[in-house]
């Protein structure tokens, strides 16, 4: 009876360890989207009908600008997956400012990392692009996730998860010189 006691004891934390092991990193508020989340592209054809809303947008840095007391996060929008990840995609639907309450280091928060912001449409800001002038949806963040850099394994042999025993100058042909036998 003891030991069963003794095993249960060492069982049930070695149990919970592995249940938060697997738990995710993402925020709660960026992995699950605004029940009427709207698109960027509605925003900015009508952005007065979506004032103070909640929404979740994501796509890939252009700019980070520190101002004295926040952190503005210019994006080009991309459309997410389920999670809040930005889709690898050439489609955008536009680009929106994220304003952040606190310093975010510039060299972190760098030119093409993705982005996940969630928080409330404020307003909407007219900046150029070039010498063209665009109407930017503001977002106030209460929720941001900076996503880790994509690595990116080289393609072809040598790869390092893939040894083939069969291949190289160790393996030697028990036909040779008079090949294969086809007939076989």
């Amino acid at each position: 009876m003891r030991s069963i006691i003794l095993k249960a004891r060492l069982e049930w934390p070695l149990i919970a360890l592995l249940i938060t092991a697997c738990a995710s990193q993402i925020p709660p508020m960026i992995r699950k989207a605004p029940p009427d989340n709207p698109p960027l592209e509605e925003v900015r054809g009508n952005a007065a009908d979506y004032l103070a809303r909640q929404v979740r947008w994501g796509g890939k840095l252009i700019e980070t600008e520190n101002r004295e007391n926040a952190t503005w996060l210019t994006v080009l929008a991309s459309s997410l997956s389920k999670d809040g990840e930005p889709n690898l995609s050439d489609d955008s639907g536009g680009r929106f400012i994220a304003i952040v309450p606190e310093f975010l280091d510039p060299t972190v928060y760098a030119a093409d990392r993705e982005v996940t912001v969630t928080g409330t449409l404020r307003r909407t800001e007219t900046r150029k692009v070039g010498e063209f002038p665009y109407t930017y949806p503001v977002v106030e963040a209460q929720a941001w996730y900076l996503w880790p850099k994509e690595t990116r394994v080289p393609y072809g042999y040598p790869y390092p998860g893939w040894y083939d025993p069969w291949y190289g100058p160790w393996y030697h042909d028990p036909w040779y010189p008079f090949g294969y036998p086809y007939w076989r």
